[in-house]
């Protein structure tokens, strides 16, 4: 179910994306000031900001100190290009998203087992160490979270399914914060992220699949 934050943040990248088109800006051009894209869409900066945020980490716009932010060049991920262009003008396509991530990380845990060199298990390792640290200081874990993520498929090695996995996951970063805000969740997260290491580190396919499936069951993305 999509709560009233993300309908809010799903209307501001759908209303950027009309904007562009409205302003007939093409790759390279100026995008109006934080400033002024707030009054058009009547809302906070910090809304406009955190959605300007998830365009850039889909590498479609450009921010340039001092300058501005850009609408990306050719180039970049034109698979994220793709997908957000699908994701910005159906928000049903969440599931799909959802689903395709579990697809490639439940495959990706099982050729970890087999792949996955001493170095990755050891960043595995160090990312869920990071994760507890962070959790103990008082903070969310939330890019230890996504790193942890991200390292797994890195030890699958396959070079296109983290090519695939990557924008899916850093544009749901929101519904990840979300998630881990639950009471008791980020605790449970970080066990789970043991146990999926665990398994991995015995070359047990079955149980790292298992773990997994349990861990992004939990996660509600």
């Amino acid at each position: 179910m999509t709560s009233p934050a993300n309908k809010v943040y799903l209307n501001i990248l759908k209303e950027l994306d009309h904007i562009i088109h409205e302003d007939n800006l093409l790759p390279g051009d100026k995008l109006p000031s934080e400033r002024e894209l707030a009054e058009r869409l009547q809302v906070g900066r910090s809304s406009v900001r955190e959605a300007l945020r998830a365009l850039e980490l889909l590498d479609l716009i450009e921010t340039r100190k001092g300058e501005g932010t850009f609408i990306q060049r050719a180039g970049g991920h034109r698979l994220a290009e793709i997908l957000a262009g699908f994701f910005l003008r159906e928000t049903r396509a969440r599931k799909d998203v959802t689903e395709t991530r579990a697809i490639i990380e439940i495959e990706a845990v099982r050729l970890a087992c087999r792949r996955a060199t001493e170095k990755q298990l050891e960043k595995l390792k160090i990312l869920i160490d990071e994760s507890k640290a962070t959790w103990a200081d008082g903070h969310i874990p939330v890019e230890e979270d996504y790193l942890f993520h991200k390292a797994l498929v890195e030890s699958c090695h396959n070079h296109l399914m983290l090519n695939i996995w990557r924008p899916l996951v850093e544009y749901s970063k929101v519904a990840l914060r979300e998630s881990l805000s639950r009471r008791g969740r980020t605790e449970d997260a970080i066990h789970e992220h043991e146990a999926i290491y665990e398994a991995i580190c015995s070359k047990n396919e079955d149980k790292a699949v298992q773990c997994l499936r349990h861990h992004l069951e939990n996660s509600r993305f």
